[in-house]
């Protein structure tokens, strides 16, 4: 860690703002602070807010850890003051790290040599500063790092300059020595922040800083439109060219990009493309799924194309696991439209999911035992996966990512309860709702979302009908059937309003007036076999057999290889 400063006075002060920052979040106040410029050090007295415990505080920013000696010298001032006030409590702050020596004489030392003293390095530090949501945590600013440089990064070094922290990371790329810089979240900061922290960072001398702005904007705008080149970019990202051909050389050199030669000079006219590849897709889903951007990158076509390429092999030997055709149908349609979950799936901490699956695998059970415990070992994983979904339906582009993607009807719930084994402890009930790509209206179609006649063709109240069939809301989707049939003219699509219609009324099981709708829909093709079965299975739930068998043999006449309509028959 370090403090960035113009000159001694002012990274003395900086250190004395940070020591006053850490000792806030522990509960003191009623700082008296001495500084002095020369030795970079701060000697601070405050007293602890609830129990009033008077506070010595030591701090330093050096270039070296804090030696043997040093640690002597301020341990013995405090001990000093400590027989005049035995609740008194101390802190060393170093910014700098203690020497090993020096951390193993203080913890040889008895409980009556150390009395109530504390040593801070900087993992401590850093503790402090997470807590008062002051920075981000290492493994979070890790991973963004690593999302956005192939090269392996080195360890992040947490800088403050100006009241801000930042974290700088040494790059060794195909092109020499480098470094990254990124704010306290670890978002890209500006290339002039970036300049700034080179000029007060002696060591970071002779490297180049990478454009992590001007990179994230060429990747998504790439993931976005396929191929282009650097001035169709450069209008896009608002980036000069200037700045966008070292962008572009970098980004080749990284293994992200791939360029079609398109004529000369080729710096100008060479088309770019994001290399097809599921590794990396993995690095942008890092470096965008849990940003700003999340749900563009996931919307984007080169997002869908590596998810179809890639997706389930990856989940399957993630995981360990293989998944059902069901499963492999749903999955990769949910994580399509959640980037929290996608990310988690992608990238989330699995160890002890996969010593589960583990010692599945290793235990002598019965195949149908193993499926049960599969089961529930899933169960954990997709649960966790729904939570994060939740609270991606939250967000106001969620709705726009369903509209993308073609998604005409969406019903969420949740429900929770609890109880004490005396009363209801809580109960949660969340309202369904459904959200379509139109505007609202009135009725009970409108009160799901779904949109005023004039704002609909009869094409679309068919889809949205079918859409909203798909997730059982039968109230909704006959409403829409019924406006599409009064619509209508085409025959074939009359056919499928009429089906449709009769399809929602047998799941409500209202048998007779579905029968009138299957009637209505053979009367456009009488060989139409799933209406001859449907109608089958209403006559059926009314009683009448031998109607049914009669409907379900027509069914069999239509299509003899029709599965449903045998096993229909030998089960009537």
């Amino acid at each position: 860690m370090k403090i960035l400063a113009g000159s001694n006075k002012e990274r003395a002060l900086a250190l004395a703002q940070l020591i006053e920052d850490l000792l806030d979040d522990l509960g003191y106040t009623d700082f008296h602070p001495k500084l002095s410029a020369i030795r970079l050090t701060i000697d601070l007295k405050a007293r602890h807010r609830s129990s009033a415990h008077r506070l010595h505080c030591y701090g330093c920013t050096i270039p070296h850890e804090v030696r043997l000696e040093e640690l002597q010298g301020v341990h013995r001032r405090y001990m000093q003051a400590r027989r005049q006030d035995k609740d008194l409590i101390g802190i060393f702050f170093s910014v700098s790290g203690f020497h090993p020596t020096a951390r193993n004489w203080f913890s040889r030392l008895d409980a009556a040599a150390r009395g109530d003293y504390h040593l801070f390095g900087v993992d401590k530090m850093c503790v402090l500063l997470r807590r008062a949501k002051l920075i981000a945590s290492s493994d979070h600013i890790v991973h963004t790092i690593e999302g956005r440089v192939m090269a392996r990064p080195g360890a992040g070094n947490l800088v403050l300059m100006a009241g801000r922290f930042y974290w700088i990371f040494r790059i060794e790329s195909k092109r020499g020595a480098a470094y990254a810089a990124l704010d306290a979240y670890g978002s890209p900061v500006s290339p002039r922040v970036a300049i700034s922290i080179k000029r007060l960072d002696g060591s970071l001398k002779g490297k180049r800083g990478l454009n992590l702005q001007a990179m994230e904007k060429v990747l998504l705008a790439l993931a976005e439109s396929g191929q282009k080149n650097i001035e169709f970019l450069s209008r896009d990202t608002k980036e000069p060219l200037s700045d966008l051909r070292e962008v572009m050389q970098e980004l080749l050199d990284e293994g992200f990009l791939i360029t079609e030669p398109a004529g000369l000079p080729r710096w100008r006219f060479n088309r770019y493309s994001i290399k097809p590849e599921f590794d990396i897709f993995l690095n942008l889903a890092r470096q965008f799924l849990d940003g700003s951007q999340r749900f563009k990158f996931l919307r984007s076509n080169f997002a869908v194309q590596m998810l179809v390429a890639g997706l389930l092999p990856y989940l399957e030997g993630r995981f360990h696991l293989k998944l059902s055709e069901e499963e492999r149908s749903w999955l990769p349609k949910f994580l399509a439209v959640s980037p929290s979950a996608l990310s988690y799936a992608l990238f989330a901490p699995i160890d002890e999911l996969l010593s589960i699956s583990d010692e599945l695998e290793r235990r002598p059970l019965s195949s149908l035992e193993k499926d049960r415990l599969r089961s529930q070992h899933l169960s954990t994983l997709y649960s966790t996966l729904l939570l994060r979904y939740a609270s991606d339906v939250q967000d106001s582009r969620f709705d726009e990512l369903l509209r993308h993607k073609g998604v005409r009807g969406h019903l969420y719930r949740i429900t929770a309860k609890a109880a004490s084994d005396e009363e209801l402890f809580f109960s949660i009930k969340g309202e369904s709702y459904l959200t379509l790509a139109v505007p609202p209206a009135t009725g009970i179609a409108a009160q799901k979302g779904v949109g005023t006649p004039s704002s609909l063709n009869s094409d679309t109240i068919l889809s949205n009908g079918k859409a909203l069939m798909h997730i059982q809301e039968f109230d909704c989707a006959i409403e829409l059937f019924d406006r599409a049939i009064k619509e209508l003219t085409d025959p074939s699509k009359l056919l499928k309003a009429w089906h449709c219609k009769g399809s929602c009324l047998l799941s409500q099981k209202r048998h007779s007036t579905a029968i009138t709708c299957f009637n209505e829909a053979l009367r456009y093709d009488s060989n139409f076999k799933e209406a001859w079965l449907h109608k089958a299975t209403c006559l059926k739930e009314l009683g009448d057999s031998s109607g049914a068998v009669r409907c379900a043999r027509r069914a069999m006449e239509i299509d003899p290889a029709y599965k449903e309509a045998r096993n229909f028959l030998k089960n009537t």
